[in-house]
């Protein structure tokens, strides 16, 4: 346990650097989860059926909280330095740069019509700029299943990753994923669009990156300082009172997809979760990173106190969660025993955005419901 608030304190002092602009902490990232895969595949017009979700939307848990809260950085604190990214932070006029995954990139102009082909990069990008701006999304943008903005891009044109129908809605620029396929890459700066390729790392310290990166790319700083400010300010007000419960219940994220089990362990979006809520992640303890298949087996010398499915209902979750408690072979488990199978909402819970504290304040809620009596806030702002 005392390992366990040590690492939280950690992280939480190195996110109050990154904002304030002190230092920057790499973040490793991870192979994307099944359900992530899913949502990329679709993007892409693949099928993928034994996987839930766009590859964006699996990580915005927020990891390792802290064992006490620190003080939130104050607005005239803002700064752009050591935002991964940025290639001359003190450049606020046209054109700037920024170095994404595929180079660095020169952004001639403040773009107004935006497109990132990109769910998770689609929920950042509504927070920091006025809806027309982003110009088309994929088809899973617009899904409720797996978006967490699907109400707000409905009337939108829908594109595939195809560069044609890209370069049909002339775009000023795409931001993307690590997802995005090379080719269009290439085929996109050919007829003089600019591609920024970024990063795509679970934790909260990377989504804070993410953020004051996306502003900066899109002429919008004071927006992403603003809107920085609301997401820090909302995770600590979680962590500081879920960092210091104790004894604190051992999760298990479990799902099923095409008659395979997967669990998500240390260094996952939805571990992040657990630990953010207060909850000690069951697969970690054993091991596991990342999102890992396991089997009945593996599940029984977990031993999980509770267990949450982040599955959507249309792939089965229900069903799934009566299997496990009708199966004589888990009578023993805990959470199994006790009931506590919890089917929790997976757009919250596996999404590479800010929309990861959604998701721990609800297991928060789920966990310790006398330090939580009231629902969390449905949504965060968007730009105006």
């Amino acid at each position: 346990m005392l390992g366990s608030n040590v690492l939280r304190l950690g992280w939480l002092a190195a996110l109050a650097a990154l904002v304030s602009g002190l230092l920057v902490v790499a973040c490793s990232s991870d192979e994307p989860p099944p359900a992530e895969q899913q949502a990329d595949a679709q993007a892409s017009d693949q099928v993928a059926p034994e996987q839930e979700q766009e590859t964006e939307a699996q990580t915005q848990a927020e990891q390792p909280a802290a064992a006490q809260q620190t003080q939130s950085s104050p607005a005239s604190a803002r700064t752009l330095e050591g935002v991964r990214g940025i290639v001359d932070p003190s450049n606020r006029g046209w054109p700037r740069e920024v170095e994404g995954l595929n180079g660095v990139v020169s952004i001639p102009a403040k773009p107004m019509r935006i497109i990132t082909a990109s769910i998770g990069h689609d929920e950042v990008t509504l927070a920091l700029v006025p809806n027309e701006r982003l110009v088309a999304v994929g088809a899973v943008t617009k899904n409720t299943t797996y978006s967490n903005v699907a109400a707000l891009v409905q009337d939108k044109p829908e594109i595939s990753r195809d560069p044609e129908v890209i370069v049909a809605q002339s775009p000023d620029v795409v931001v993307t994923s690590p997802f995005f396929p090379v080719e269009a890459i290439d085929a996109l700066e050919r007829v003089g669009i600019a591609v920024i390729q970024t990063e795509l790392i679970q934790g909260p310290e990377a989504r804070i990156n993410s953020i004051l990166l996306m502003g900066y790319i899109f002429g919008e700083e004071e927006r992403a300082f603003e809107f920085v400010d609301e997401v820090q300010a909302r995770y600590e007000a979680l962590i500081s009172i879920t960092s210091i419960k104790s004894p604190q219940p051992s999760v298990l994220a479990l799902t099923q997809y095409s008659d395979t089990l997967w669990v998500a362990g240390g260094n996952s979006t939805e571990g992040g979760v657990i630990l953010a809520a207060g909850g000690v992640n069951a697969a970690e303890i054993a091991g596991i990173q990342g999102n890992q298949t396991t089997s009945l087996e593996g599940v029984i010398a977990m031993a999980p106190e509770i267990i949450i499915i982040a599955q959507p209902l249309e792939f089965g979750a229900e069903e799934f969660r009566q299997s496990l408690l009708d199966n004589e072979a888990l009578a023993e488990v805990p959470a199994i025993k006790n009931g506590a199978v919890h089917l929790v909402e997976s757009k919250h819970f596996t999404t590479l955005s800010y929309w990861n504290i959604r998701g721990a304040e609800d297991l928060a809620r789920l966990l310790w419901p006398e330090d939580f009596p009231d629902p969390p806030a449905e949504s965060f702002s968007v730009a105006e």
